[in-house]
């Protein structure tokens, strides 16, 4: 019996001390049980669409892309970043079915794109012509996942906008209509006012 209990005495020892040692182990690999603590140098972003945290989402977007021509001229041709977007008749809008083009997840100022586009009547004059320029991506705030829209209206005037919505739908981040149904000029005006490069409106 003696015997039996110094046996299980030792065997209770050794237990306890590979316990304790796999104690200092895991506290020296920083083990805790649980989900990992947020890292508090690190933002937490919030999709503004369905109010989700997309903090551990990738920091980049690979937007399908979608053009609204506002104008009376139609689009024969866009390009963003290369990746092409089709055509839009005047007064009309859609998604074209191509992807992608890569936007960082927050946006930041002096974010850019580079369009290139013709219109109905530059083709008229050179059926080679084309416009290539460097736009500024208007102010969004993060979301997952949506589209970029190329938008184009009377005078040459281009805006870029990156967005989980389509124009004309509520929740827009922007007021304006479907290019089908937009005819306010003022709150046209209003809408390029708002997306109007800040180096350009200081």
């Amino acid at each position: 019996m003696k015997v039996v209990t110094k046996l299980l005495t030792r065997l209770a020892l050794i237990c306890l001390a590979l316990l304790a040692l796999a104690g200092v182990v895991l506290k020296f690999m920083d083990f805790s049980i649980g989900p990992t603590p947020l890292d508090p140098s690190k933002p937490i972003i919030i999709d503004f669409a369905s109010g989700h945290d997309i903090t551990n989402a990738p920091s980049e977007m690979h937007l399908m892309i979608g053009v609204a021509n506002y104008s009376d001229d139609g689009l024969g041709r866009v390009y963003v970043n290369d990746a092409w977007a089709g055509g839009m008749e005047p007064r009309s809008s859609g998604n074209a079915a191509t992807c992608c083009v890569t936007l960082p997840r927050l946006w930041h100022p002096g974010l850019k794109v580079t369009v290139a586009y013709r219109t109905s009547s530059m083709f008229l004059k050179d059926p080679t012509s084309y416009v290539e320029r460097d736009v500024p991506v208007a102010p969004y705030k993060p979301f997952l996942d949506g589209f970029i829209y190329f938008m184009y209206f009377p005078d040459d005037q281009v805006r870029v906008v990156a967005t989980p919505y389509f124009p004309g739908v509520p929740k827009f981040q922007y007021d304006i209509e479907f290019a089908s149904r937009e005819r306010d000029e003022e709150r046209v005006s209003q809408f390029l006012l708002e997306t109007l490069p800040k180096e350009v409106d200081e």
